[in-house]
Parts: C-alpha cells; sequence; structure tokens
C-alpha cells in the first residue's frame, strides 16, 4: 500500500519538499538556524542528564550542502492496485510515502530511483499489494561513491528465487540510467525491518562502491555501512584525526574500523593502528584497501568490539589513542572497560545518538580517568532529528 502525496503547499513542512507527508524531515519545518540549534539542544540535555551538569557543546557544524547532500538512501517498494511506489513508512505504519522529487538525494540516486520505480511499475506483481516490505522485491538501496561518480544500486528480495527477471531488472536499469555502474542482490527473507539480510550476489557490472575519505581512495562493498553526507562525515574524520593527533612512534586503536577509513589515514602518521570491525564484508574492504594502498601498518580484525579490544589487552598493546564510532546502540560496558584497561591518552567517539553517547560518556568520566574535551555536534542529515556528535576525552594525569 502507497500513500499519494498530496503536493499542495503545507505551512507545518519546508517548502523545498514536494512530499508534505514523507516522515523524513521533521525539522525541515523550520529555518535552518533553527534546526542547527535544536540540534545542539539535543546533544547538551542528553549530556546534562547523564553527567548530571551541563557540558558546554560547541555550535552545530553544517552541511555544506542542503539539497542534494545524501550520496546513500535506503528505499522500500510498496504498491496500490497496479501504482508502485519506492519510498519511506510513514509514521508508526507500514504504509509507504512515495518520495520520487526527494531533495536531499543526490542528483543520482533520485534520477535512478525514478528509473526503477519506471521499470518496476511494468511489472507490478514483483510488489506486494499490502504492507510496504513485505513482497517478493521489497527494498532498493543507492550508493553514489565520490571518487569516480558512479553508482551502485541494490535490489532486496525476500528469497533467492527469480535470478531472471532480477537480472533483467538490473540490466534495463544500467541502460536507462548510465550513471549506475553496477547492480547487487541481496536476500533478506527477514520480517523485520532490517533491509538487508545475509546473502549477496553481483548481478551486474562493478558493485564495489568508489569512495574518497582523508585524500584516500577506498572501495566499499554494498552491504558495509558509509556515511550518507559524505563530505560533512568527511570533516568529522578530519577532526578526529588532528585531535588523536599520532606520532611517528605511536599505536592507535580504531574500533568499528568499517572500511578503515579513519585507520588508514592515521597508519602514515605513526608507527601502528589496529582496526576491529564486526561486519565480515567491511574487515574484507579495509584489508583490501590497505593493499592496494600500499599501507603495511594497518592491521584489521574481525569480531566483536569488546572481544577484540580485550585480546589487544592481553597482548600487551597500549595505543595512545582509542577512536570508536559505534551503531545507535552506543558502546557495550566491555569495551568501555577495555579502553579503560588499554590506557590511552586521548579518545575520539564519534557517535549518531546523543543518548547513549552520554551512557557512555559517564562511564569513561566517573569509572575511568578520563576529562571531557570538546563536544561538537555535526548535522549529517539537515532535516532531520538526527545528529552526529564528536567527543575529545583525555585521561587525567
Amino acid at each position: 500500500m502507497i500513500a499519494q502525496d498530496d503536493a499542495s503547499p503545507d505551512p507545518s513542512r519546508s517548502p523545498d519538499c514536494p512530499h508534505p507527508e514523507c516522515p523524513g524531515c521533521p525539522l525541515g519545518r523550520l529555518p535552518l538556524g533553527e534546526q542547527l540549534e535544536e540540534k545542539r539542544r539535543i546533544v547538551a540535555g542528553a549530556l546534562a542528564r547523564a553527567l548530571g551538569r551541563i557540558v558546554p557543546v560547541d555550535p552545530v557544524v553544517p552541511s555544506p550542502n542542503f539539497r542534494g547532500h545524501r550520496a546513500g538512501a535506503k528505499l522500500v517498494f510498496g504498491r496500490r492496485g497496479t501504482r508502485v511506489g519506492l519510498g519511506l513508512f510513514a509514521r508508526g505504519s507500514h504504509r509507504v510515502v512515495d518520495i520520487p522529487r526527494c531533495p536531499a538525494h543526490a542528483r543520482p540516486i533520485a534520477s535512478a530511483a525514478r528509473a526503477l520505480r519506471r521499470l518496476v511499475a511494468q511489472a507490478p506483481s514483483l510488489v506486494w499489494p499490502g504492507p510496504g516490505g513485505q513482497g517478493w522485491l521489497r527494498y532498493a538501496a543507492f550508493q553514489e561513491g565520490r571518487a569516480d561518480g558512479g553508482l551502485v544500486v541494490t535490489l532486496v528480495t525476500r528469497t533467492a528465487e527469480g535470478e531472471g527477471p532480477l537480472r533483467s531488472l538490473a540490466a534495463r536499469l544500467c541502460e536507462a540510467e548510465p550513471a549506475v555502474r553496477g547492480v547487487a542482490w541481496n536476500v533478506n527473507p527477514s520480517p523485520g525491518n532490517a533491509v538487508f539480510g545475509p546473502e549477496w550476489r553481483d548481478l551486474r557490472g562493478e558493485t564495489r562502491i568508489a569512495e574518497r575519505f582523508l585524500g584516500l581512495d577506498l572501495r566499499a562493498s554494498p552491504g558495509s555501512f558509509l556515511q550518507a553526507n559524505r563530505e560533512l562525515a568527511d570533516a568529522a574524520y578530519a577532526a578526529l584525526l588532528e585531535w588523536l593527533d599520532p606520532g611517528a612512534s605511536d599505536e592507535l586503536l580504531d574500533l568499528y574500523a568499517g572500511i578503515g577509513a579513519t585507520a588508514l589515514a592515521a597508519a602514515s602518521r605513526c608507527r601502528r593502528v589496529v582496526g576491529i570491525e564486526a561486519n565480515p564484508q567491511a574487515v574484507v574492504d579495509a584489508r583490501e584497501n590497505a593493499s592496494r594502498l600500499g599501507i603495511p601498518n594497518a592491521e584489521f580484525r574481525e569480531g566483536d568490539a569488546a572481544a577484540g579490544a580485550w585480546e589487544l589487552v592481553s597482548e600487551g598493546f597500549r595505543p595512545t589513542g582509542v577512536a570508536l564510532n559505534p551503531a545507535r546502540k552506543g558502546a557495550d560496558p566491555g569495551v568501555l572497560e577495555a579502553i579503560a584497561a588499554l590506557e590511552p591518552d586521548r579518545i575520539a567517539y564519534l557517535s549518531c545518538n546523543p543518548e547513549t553517547l552520554a551512557r557512555d560518556l559517564s562511564f569513561l568520566t566517573d569509572r575511568a580517568p578520563y576529562a571531557l574535551g570538546r563536544v561538537i555536534p555535526y548535522d549529517f542529515l539537515p532535516g532531520t532529528e538526527h545528529v552526529e556528535t564528536l567527543v575529545f576525552l583525555e585521561r587525567r594525569r
């Protein structure tokens, strides 16, 4: 089931958004300055509640672009009659709001999504007419790479059947949209709202995303995590490395290392970097990036962050700095305890959830000997309630 958007003016929404029913940008009705201040208040409030005191929070670093800033998008298929939609779930339901003209999407993504919508509409039975994401063809994910401008599209189905029609769809999409240089296939039988399942295949072309962070040309599998706002993520990663400031004899630990962007950039400045990452695809990407770039002193280990960090403790590893960038649930207690045992001089914590960030900072400042430094929020996703926050901590002497 999909919702037909009424493009008539809505005073509660940004005039730039033609989809008034879309839940994606709830702050879009506010002027940009008010959005940024609201996000700063969200971070400051979370820290005050967890730490029991007022913590100075820097002004929010704005996105360089308010439109077209999303270089990555995950959209859900829906259908009403023969009309196919591709968009987001309406707030509090599985009804799909079609968003063919989303101003947040990078132009290649918006164009490819419209082309895919048209192609699937020619065979609407691929999409279930009930709640979105529940039929055979469930989701489509888009990733644009800044290193070459190419676009990788992932089609997500409920079962591994139907390879022939899916390959035909991939071929037609590549013909319709020259920017699409690869199409991947993910099989996700789970009834939940997780977009990706465990099974990946290539359908057509080159499915590795060519991205550039911190001056390094990197490659990422479609199942590896990349920040949607690449430019602002690059700025945050640079600030993180500037704070850790490794020297030639130093060693660093990068927890939740992803495809290795910050670890590989740091490796040119220090003796050794160890990255720990749970996603097997991302670990393969990080190792291949290190090999391709000729960086021998960056080591990437696959596994749970806590287990990996405690293994390093047992090996006698003593990093001067630790970087961590966990998912929304934050760092497990075992991770924080291991960091304290490793005794780094400096910690840089990049978080996408102010509440779990504040919880973890309470541990590091109350139960471990670390003093809180700068708190820098970033507006990775303008118009949304999402705020990314970079925090610096230094070991108390």
